[in-house]
């Protein structure tokens, strides 16, 4: 099975539900999206190039196509991260799952009767569930490469690193830089919890916080302590 399979199936499956596609199919090469990008809002070239998901609903029907850049990839096929998890690929890795993460998202929620897709709130959403869905499954995969199968302190310690105190939101775009410093924020306040309550409590946790929309997501985990 791909890594891409993987990934889908196993966001899937922690939410319990199905988009019945697979994103495989979706994947565009350089030439397409630098037509998409074209007629993309001028802030998608403040974006950067590793990655992207385009998506429009036409006619009642979703449409996506996902962009990896030859970088990444190279550097995953090289370094692939089922064979364990170093500085030299937690980026691409974190890359990939993310724009994954995004088009399994938007495929479930537009199923679940969703349509507003192209507004701030829905793409807010998408960042925030992809910066909560990203921390765990990095988890995952650290986790089953320790001699004793579970976390060490150190583990979360250098994913948070990598996945939110590295993260850097110098755009030209207002909206960008607020958009992507507020879904940080919330989305690292928001693991750091999951990881306090007990194990067996967090699936059902994250799928009831899934359900919410971006302000009842922003609101619950403001008041949450810590």
């Amino acid at each position: 099975m791909s890594l891409l399979k993987e990934l889908q199936q196993l966001t899937e499956r922690t939410y319990r539900q199905s988009s019945g596609i697979n994103l495989e199919e979706f994947i565009i090469g350089t030439g397409r999206f630098q037509d998409l990008r074209k007629v993309s809002c001028k802030e998608s070239f403040e974006l950067s190039d590793n990655a992207r998901l385009f998506f429009r609903i036409l006619e009642g029907k979703l449409y996506l196509a996902i962009y990896f850049s030859k970088t990444i990839i190279s550097r995953l096929e090289k370094y692939d991260p089922r064979k364990g998890l170093h500085e030299k690929n937690i980026y691409p890795f974190m890359v990939f799952i993310e724009e994954i993460n995004h088009g399994t998202h938007t495929a479930l929620k537009f199923l679940a009767g969703e349509k507003e897709i192209e507004t701030e709130e829905f793409i807010r959403d998408l960042e925030l569930l992809a910066k909560i869905d990203t921390y765990q499954i990095l988890k995952f995969f650290l986790a089953y490469f320790n001699a004793s199968k579970k976390l060490e302190k150190f583990d979360k310690l250098w994913l948070r690193h990598h996945l939110f105190e590295r993260a850097n939101f110098t755009y030209d775009s207002d909206r960008l830089s607020t958009r992507y410093k507020e879904t940080n924020c919330l989305g690292e306040k928001y693991v750091r919890y999951l990881d306090a309550i007990p194990s067996h409590q967090r699936l059902a946790e994250m799928r009831r916080f899934r359900e919410w929309n971006y302000p009842v997501k922003m609101q619950y985990i403001r008041m949450l302590p810590g």
